[in-house]
Formats: C-alpha cells, structure tokens, sequence
C-alpha cells in the first residue's frame, strides 16, 4: 500500500514538473487564447479597421503573450502583437504596412540595379511604429518623420577590396536617384560579406540614411558615405 501511495506521489510530481516546462516554454494555453484575442479587440479598437487572428504567440524569453494577425483589407500583410507584463501592448503594424510597400514600389528597380548581388530588401528599425502612428493614423512609408528608419539592403558576397568602387558608386548614385523621385525617407546600405575567414581582412560598406539622400548630387559624394572597418 505504501508503494502504491510513493509511486502514486512520484507520477503526481513528475507530471506536474512537465506541465511547468510545457507552460513555461509554451504557455498556458487558456492564457495565450485570451490574451491574442484581447490583443484583437484592441487593435482593432486602435486603428478602426478589422484584423484577423492567424495564431496566438507565446514569447518564452520575456514571458510574455500575443498574436499573429492580419489586416482584412490587406491580407498579404501579417504582423505580431504583444502584450507586457505591465498590461500595455505594443504592434508591428506600421512597419509591416512599410516594409510590405517598399518591397511593391522600390525594391524591384534596386534589384534592377544591383542584379548581381546577393540580397536586396527593405529593412526597418522595429519600434518605431508607436511613434509615427498617431491616433491609429499609419502614415505612408514616404511620410514618416524618422529619417534614419528606413533603408534598402544590398549585399555580395565578395571581399570590398576586390571590388570596383566606381561601379559600386555609379550604381548607388542611379539607385540614389531614383529614391529622390519617390522618398526622403528611405536610405539604403551596401555592404560586402567577404568569404574570407582571416581575422586580418579589410571590410567596409555604404551607408546613407534617407535625410541624407537629397544632399547627393553627384557620384563623386557617394564615397564620403563609405565606412572602412
């Protein structure tokens, strides 16, 4: 009888210790469902316009609770939610809307450009989203009031030493004006991944922020952008 009753207690605490590392790596389930479907309400609250739960999200690192939604009137466009242990939630839903549009207006004319390299995408400053959307109004990419946010990735896999600059800065000056006719927001980067492991190599990169873009008038003031590491 006293086996029965320790090996009883034993299962009892080893099911309980797996249902702690179930939660505390997957959440509780009751809680994750309610806590995205608050999320819902309010965002839907705060931007005045239908979104749809894709999946309800459990952020183990921080502990913390949210979703995965989508906007009805745009349902190529997904974006996380959370909700803080101090009750306040923060979105991702103007960065999405950003990203998303740059990828429709700008990204095919630099991938145009810069054919021969290895990665062209839009890219963002996570967060900034809050600031810029004022009362639930998500202004456009082209109107946000952040000129450093913003920006186009362009890499190669090539060591920048083994580059030939002037083309580098003639397509990045064809590049820079094509964006002048379209935003001073978006900035862009140009960086080479070099495939060589010596701790002793040579890097650098590109980098322009979008305030910068109208003061380039010439290929000759792309290199004071250059970075040398």
């Amino acid at each position: 009888m006293k086996k029965k009753i320790v090996w009883g207690s034993f299962l009892v605490a080893i099911i309980a210790i797996c249902l702690l590392i179930f939660i505390s790596l997957f959440g509780n389930p009751i809680k994750k469902y309610t806590v995205s479907r608050e999320l819902l309400n309010k965002l839907e609250e705060k931007y005045d316009e239908k979104f749809t739960l894709v999946k309800s999200s459990y952020y183990w690192k921080v502990g913390t609770y949210g979703g995965v939604y989508q906007p009805e009137k745009n349902k190529n466009i997904h974006f996380t939610a959370e909700k803080y242990h101090t009750g306040n939630f923060s979105d991702y839903y103007p960065e999405e809307i950003w990203l998303y549009d740059m990828e429709k207006e700008l990204i095919p004319k630099a991938k145009e450009i810069f054919s021969d390299y290895d990665q062209v995408e839009a890219s963002t400053v996570w967060g900034i989203g809050s600031d810029e959307a004022k009362e639930g109004r998500i202004p456009t990419y082209k109107d946000i009031s952040n000129g450093d946010a913003l920006q186009i990735i362009i890499r190669a896999k090539v060591d920048y030493t083994d580059v030939n600059k002037e083309v580098v800065e003639q397509k990045i000056f064809t590049l820079v004006q094509f964006l002048k006719e379209k935003s001073n927001t978006v900035g862009l980067m140009v960086a080479f991944d070099s495939p060589k492991e010596a701790a002793n190599k040579e890097d650098g990169f590109y980098n322009i922020a979008g305030q910068n873009i109208r003061d380039i008038n010439n290929v000759s003031d792309i290199n004071k952008y250059f970075i040398e590491l």
